[in-house]
């Protein structure tokens, strides 16, 4: 299948991704945070009623520890809410698209009904990538708008 082709045909639940981590909305920002260092991720879904309500990222954290904020809080106060997500069904193409226009790192999968099914992660796109077209990834120059004119080497 072609490089192209699979891009716009492919279910992002192929390209690797991250199972969800839940939070209730009243979990404090602290208890969020020694969850997200205990899980070795970066990122959690904030859910009410089994549906997406949020998310929370290491960006979030930052952002709140560079502020001072009380860590105290509920994380609903300090979540993203209505984050942009992705349906089961949408392709890595547009997966690709969406992270690369928004600038996120990661997007939740939603099954039906709205409830939270994974995560897609730029680590598990590029994953996918590489493994299905190592020939397409590996050979591209740095700068694939600048090959160079001569053969490099001796």
């Amino acid at each position: 299948m072609s490089f192209q082709l699979s891009l716009s045909t492919e279910s992002v639940t192929a390209a690797y991704p991250d199972e969800p981590l839940f939070v209730a909305p009243d979990a404090t920002v602290s208890e969020v945070l020694r969850l997200l260092k205990a899980q070795k991720t970066g990122h959690v879904l904030i859910c009410e009623e089994g549906r997406l309500a949020g998310i929370f990222t290491e960006r979030d954290a930052l952002r709140l520890m560079a502020a001072q904020q009380d860590l105290d809080q509920p994380v609903s106060q300090v979540m993203s809410r209505d984050p942009v997500s992705l349906e089961e069904g949408a392709s890595v193409g547009e997966a690709i698209s969406t992270m690369s226009e928004g600038g996120y790192r990661q997007l939740p999968i939603l099954g039906p009904g709205g409830t939270p099914t994974g995560l897609a992660t730029v680590y598990g796109i590029v994953h996918y990538l590489v493994d299905h077209f190592p020939q397409t990834i590996y050979t591209l120059p740095p700068d694939p708008s600048s090959a160079p004119s001569e053969r490099e080497g001796a």
